[in-house]
Parts: C-alpha cells; structure tokens; sequence
C-alpha cells in the first residue's frame, strides 16, 4: 500500500464532531448531501468549494473524515497486486465452476441461496475440505 497511509486513534461519530465545522457549514455540507462523515470521505474539494466552503477548509475537513475511518484510496498498480493473490477455489462440481468462471475467489464474498435442501450446506462442507487441503 502507498507509504503515505496513516492511521489515527480519532473517530468522528458525527459531521458535527469535525473540529473548525461550524453550524452554518455544517448546515451547508447537509444542504447539499453530507450527511456522514463517511460521505465527506470519499468527497472532492470542488463538490465541498461549489457548496461556499473555501478551498482550504474543504481539504481540511475531507483530510480529517478521512482520517477518521480510515479511508484510503489504493493506486491501480496496487489494486493490479492485491487481484494477483487471488486464487480460485473448485466447487468440486466442474458445471458449477464453469459458471462461477473458474470457482469461488478467495478474499471475496459468494453468496448461494436456495430452497431447503438445494445443497447450499453440503456446498459450504465442500469448501471447508477444498480450503484445508488446498
């Protein structure tokens, strides 16, 4: 991940809990949508400046959300790295794999449902043995 990655104890719980936020640019971020601190996250500059809040304090108030939860953009080189180490786990049943496009993807979510008795669970058992073996 890039160097530049901080992680930091504070963990606004609200957009009113951002220090140098007032009432009226509180009311202004909500006017126009910001509503979490987890929107302002992934906010740009320009959306918070087209608001009337100034440049400085809109990088400010995005760098402290941000930081709040944690909230980090990865590089595509990086991205094109982490799907590197993903791998494919056999269903055991090659019809099934063939839909899945090659099996379930590990560092994923697979969700299967169905009535009872569809073998959702037996599939689930299955995979227990392909992860331990594999």
């Amino acid at each position: 991940m890039s160097e530049d990655l901080e992680k930091t104890n504070t963990a606004y719980q609200t957009i009113e809990d951002i220090p140098g936020l007032g009432p009226a640019t509180v009311n202004k971020l909500k006017e126009i949508g910001f509503k979490t601190i987890e929107s302002l996250s992934t906010a740009t500059v320009a959306e918070l400046v087209s608001a009337g809040i100034g440049e400085q304090v809109a990088e400010k108030v995005i760098e402290a959300a941000r930081k709040s939860r944690a909230i980090t953009f990865v590089r595509g080189d990086e991205l094109v790295e982490l799907r590197r180490n993903i791998r494919k786990l056999t269903t055991g049943c090659s019809s099934l794999d063939t839909l899945l496009q090659g099996g379930i993807e590990t560092q994923s979510l697979t969700e299967f449902y169905g009535e009872f008795g569809s073998g959702k669970s037996q599939l689930c058992h299955q995979l227990c043995v392909t992860v331990q073996l594999g």
